[in-house]
């Protein structure tokens, strides 16, 4: 049994749209945060490439 029976008026269908708009728009700045993140850590990762101090005791 369900609590709320949804229905095909426009209200209902324009407050899912809502909702599944609003868990879109959660999803990519969630998903550009994490981007961000790891481009940082590859922009950490190349300059700890081309430092010296970092370089293999193995290297010529």
């Amino acid at each position: 049994m369900m609590i709320f029976e949804p229905t095909n008026s426009g209200a209902y269908r324009a407050a899912k749209l809502a909702v599944l708009r609003n868990l879109m728009i959660k999803h990519i700045e969630r998903t550009d945060a994490q981007a961000k993140n790891v481009e940082q850590a590859l922009a950490v990762l190349a300059q700890a490439n081309l430092d010296p101090r970092h370089a293999s005791v193995a290297s010529p």
